[in-house]
């Protein structure tokens, strides 16, 4: 009975369009969080082009073209650098042999550097070494195993390497001293690197191997790596360019892209927040214009015996339909959106995931219970302004 004296003032043509304004900015908001799940990846992975924050520097070829201990001590010092850490190189001459089942050995001159743990890309227990372990791990450049598979293996025969299969191939490695002296280790290539072009291997490996083979020998450093929270970053480009320090040009390029995708991304969810605001005001607006409209009706109602929690829920199941279906529509509209922008998305090897819509979908779940607490709420005070009223209200109008 309440239901139908309070629902004479409500037509079902405002009811859809409170629904559809909060839809769009619900259907922004849930938009803008799926794009953010779908491209964590692309842009927290240390490994990626947009996920790039490392920088690494050298001198002008010349006659030293190594970097002090000051030196790299200034560099840490900058506001603007995370952190810097030196390439640590192998002061002897390394030979690698590869042999592979029912082919001849390859043995070809390499080079070995080590850099700390925290600003590799690979995140593996087995990048560790001792004296006593059996094998070293090796970290290889992803450029190296492409320039096989698609260049070297085709022209001389040799079976192409997959990823996943590298670990697999035995290298026996040879390091030979100044003074001729030789130690020989197995190794194995634990992963490739998409960030760091060279050959790593643990930084306690480096370190032993040089104080056994060339203890007088001084370990210079030619190369360093740092750390940035943003590679284009104006203070960082000026202080390389002042310094006169060498560096890819890409890495800066690949950061500026990466910015601007944030950018965009935080654009769009300041705009999803912005209008699902605005969309919850209107619908609370309308519902207090609502609530007015029925003022004399509620508060007949309070003074013939009903409670304020019976004439609430009246309005609470109004609010929580309004927004079960804006939620709906939103979900729709964001799940549809995620699929037409995959193709876009693949382009930029982001791989996604139906999971993520799992994510999205809890995330409405919890969008609508907060709303709906705070539409309770809103009401409920509402309804006890209303009913508080001097009773000279509920006569009639006439």
């Amino acid at each position: 009975m309440i239901g139908n004296l309070l629902h004479k003032q409500i037509h079902f043509s405002q009811l859809l369009f409170f629904a559809l304004t909060s839809s769009l900015g619900l259907g922004i908001l849930l938009l803008a969080f799926q794009l953010f799940i779908d491209t964590q990846s692309l842009f927290s992975s240390s490994n990626d082009l947009l996920g790039n924050k490392n920088i690494i520097i050298s001198k002008q070829i010349g006659l030293d073209n190594t970097f002090s201990p000051e030196e790299i001590e200034e560099i840490k010092q900058q506001d603007f650098i995370i952190d810097a850490a030196n390439f640590t190189n192998g002061v002897y001459r390394v030979q690698g042999t590869i042999t592979i089942a029912g082919m001849n050995s390859i043995t070809t001159d390499m080079f070995l550097e080590a850099i700390p743990t925290n600003f590799i890309d690979i995140q593996n227990e087995n990048w560790k070494w001792d004296p006593t372990a059996r094998e070293v791990p090796i970290i290889v450049p992803k450029m190296y195993l492409d320039l096989y598979n698609h260049g070297f293996a085709p022209m001389a025969g040799l079976p192409q390497i997959k990823k996943g299969l590298i670990r697999q191939i035995p290298i026996d490695l040879t390091l030979t001293s100044s003074s001729r002296e030789r130690k020989k280790y197995s190794a194995y290539i634990l992963d490739a690197s998409e960030k760091i072009n060279t050959i790593l291997v643990p930084q306690s490996f480096l370190e032993y191997t040089n104080k056994l083979l060339s203890p007088n020998k001084e370990v210079k450093t030619s190369r360093v790596i740092l750390e940035v929270a943003n590679p284009s970053d104006p203070e960082v480009l000026d202080f390389l360019a002042v310094k006169d320090y060498q560096y890819l040009k890409n890495e800066v390029q690949s950061s500026r892209i990466s910015y601007f995708l944030q950018i965009i991304l935080t654009i769009v969810l300041g705009i999803g927040l912005l209008i699902t605001i605005l969309s919850i005001t209107l619908v609370i607006t309308n519902i207090n214009l609502l609530i007015l409209k029925n003022k004399q009706t509620i508060c007949q109602l309070y003074f013939l015996g009903f409670s304020r929690k019976e004439i609430a829920n009246v309005y609470h199941k109004l609010s929580y339909k309004i927004l079960g279906v804006s939620i709906c529509i939103a979900l729709i509209l964001t799940i549809g959106c995620k699929y037409a922008f995959s193709n876009y998305l693949e382009k930029l090897s982001v791989e996604t995931s139906a999971l993520s819509i799992l994510y999205v979908l809890a995330f409405a779940i919890v969008l609508f219970v907060v709303l709906a607490l705070y539409y309770t709420k809103h009401t409920n005070k509402k309804i006890k302004q209303m009913t508080a009223i001097n009773t000279s209200l509920l006569t009639t109008e006439i």
